[in-house]
């Protein structure tokens, strides 16, 4: 059962047998062309990144803040914070400083992801004069994952799967005040097994999940409310089908969910 141990074991399986097949899929804004990622480009890019983590002083048992909407970078973002056994902490984008600051209290973040200089700027003023401010920030926007990547030795990303496999497995994978029984209490860890298990379940009630992993329709994944996206990308992952991102949406709906 290691599936129920460790969420990356559905990347690493799919990269294994199906190299060549569609894992992602998007709409480039900038060029309006659609745009996707094999499962073996996905499982590369996911230990790029991850290397670059590490390279970084991300340590396992360590948290990791994604201030991002629904994206192929956020999936690349999140499976590479479980392969360097750290933990995602959701932080939905367009936070007021009074909000952000309050999804920060007790998180004790290593590093936060930004989708822009916006979110940035909340994060930066909700974080001052706290008494555990995210040590690094990236914006994804200014090439915040180039960055991050750019710090890893050329050979790092080969080592990550092996570790992954070794650290993930007794790993926190989300952290979040969502899921605490009451807001004023600090964020609840949540581990591989239990968001596999609620990831599972989402995916039966909703046609996703399956005995056999056989290949079907993609998987919308959009602008849901905190931690429902991960939970439909560990479902579809683990069905092997793949994502599509259904691109942005108004600022003003992604500050409401």
């Amino acid at each position: 059962m290691e599936h129920a141990r460790n969420l990356l074991a559905a990347l690493w399986r799919a990269a294994d047998d199906w190299p060549e097949r569609p894992a992602a899929s998007w709409l480039d804004p900038a060029a309006a062309v659609p745009r996707s990622l094999t499962w073996r480009q996905l499982a590369d890019r996911v230990a790029a990144v991850a290397a670059g983590m590490m390279a970084a002083g991300v340590l396992p048992g360590d948290r990791v803040g994604v201030m991002v909407r629904p994206c192929v970078d956020w999936t690349v973002l999140d499976l590479a914070v479980l392969a360097a056994g750290a933990a995602t902490v959701p932080m939905p984008p367009g936070l007021s400083t009074a909000a952000c600051r309050r999804a920060l209290r007790g998180t004790e973040l290593r590093m936060v992801f930004v989708e822009g200089p916006r979110d940035a700027m909340t994060v930066a003023r909700a974080a001052g004069g706290a008494a555990d401010p995210p040590q690094e920030m990236f914006v994804l926007r200014e090439g915040g994952l180039r960055v991050l990547t750019s710090w890893a030795h050329p050979g790092d990303a080969r080592a990550v799967r092996s570790y992954a496999e070794r650290v993930a497995t007794t790993a926190v994978a989300l952290f979040d005040r969502g899921a605490a029984p009451a807001a004023h209490l600090p964020p609840r860890p949540l581990t591989h097994a239990e968001v596999r298990l609620a990831a599972h379940r989402l995916g039966l009630l909703l046609g996703v999940s399956g005995p056999a992993r056989i290949p079907g329709p993609a998987v919308t994944v959009g602008p849901l409310h905190r931690l429902l996206p991960h939970l439909m990308q560990f479902a579809a992952l683990e069905a092997g089908r793949s994502l599509a991102f259904s691109g942005p949406v108004p600022r003003r709906q992604a500050a409401a969910g």
